[in-house]
């Protein structure tokens, strides 16, 4: 006798339960692959601007000392340069690198290297500083 009960094959809702596993696997397997993507963006953004504020610093380093701008009165950063047109567009608006010197003495000045990125939560700043003196650099 035959048994026609028996079947080979999966049934709609064995079908079913297997998609809807699938589904949940590829969604969290979505939700965590575009969170590492955005963690690593972020992180080239970090290194990047490091990497130009760092150079900024190294250029002022490198500059005459009696060329750096002198600042009044002391004791107060001051603006010197803006050199946020020269940031990346990659990096997230509102884009701010400026530099601040502070003539600390006659012998003695103090450079301070920003560089800003993004807003709210997502706001990112770099800063380099270092005192230069007139014989040369002083760390």
């Amino acid at each position: 006798m035959i048994n026609n009960n028996d079947s080979d094959g999966f049934t709609i809702v064995e079908l079913l339960i297997t998609l809807i596993i699938i589904g949940t696997a590829f969604g969290a397997f979505m939700v965590s692959f575009t969170t590492i993507q955005n963690i690593h963006k972020k992180a080239i953004d970090i290194a990047e601007a490091n990497s130009i504020a760092f150079a900024k610093v190294e250029s002022y380093e490198n500059t005459n000392y009696s060329s750096l701008p002198s600042t009044t009165p002391s004791g107060t950063l001051q603006e010197v340069e803006d050199f946020s047109s020269s940031l990346p567009t990659s990096f997230e608006a509102p884009r701010v690198g400026k530099v601040y010197i502070n003539t600390v003495s006659d012998t003695l000045k103090h450079i301070v290297v920003t560089v800003e990125f993004g807003s709210g939560d997502s706001k990112r700043t770099v800063q380099y500083a270092n005192f230069i003196q007139r014989n040369g650099i002083g760390r």
